[in-house]
């Protein structure tokens, strides 16, 4: 330490680590959001794929027609409902997926909003520091 150099008081250090604790729930969060957006991304890209799907099986449903083979119209019925059902099964994926979703969504945006009170907590033990140097 040099000549003019005071040694930080017992409650700027306290202030420090207070600080030091908050930093750390801080990135706790944001690996939190990290891994939460990821989650969500693959939701959204998993729903994707599914709608391109229900287009593919939409377009194949239209394009069915009674070929020449025993029981030719039996056949397209069946061919047609297992499409449909296929179809039906996709929905349904989708309808589930876009829920996570929407409940991922939710849980972000209460992660951000606890680490900006953590970071608000931080600004403001950080002033009160500065003022307790100051003041020392």
């Amino acid at each position: 330490m040099g000549l003019n150099m005071k040694k930080p008081s017992k409650r700027w250090l306290e202030f420090h680590q207070l600080i030091e604790i908050i930093d750390i729930r801080i990135g706790k969060k944001q690996r939190e959001l990290v891994k939460l957006k990821n989650r969500f991304q693959g939701l959204i890209d998993s729903i994707d794929e599914k709608w391109e799907l229900i287009t593919h099986e939409q377009q194949r449903l239209k394009s069915l027609v009674v070929k020449d083979e025993f029981n030719g119209l039996s056949r397209l019925f069946q061919r047609r409902e297992s499409v449909k059902s296929c179809i039906e099964s996709l929905f349904f994926d989708v309808s589930v997926a876009r829920q996570n979703a929407d409940e991922l969504e939710l849980e972000i945006e209460q992660v951000v909003v606890e680490k900006r009170r953590l970071e608000k907590r931080k600004d403001a033990l950080g002033e009160i520091q500065e003022q307790l140097r100051d003041e020392e």
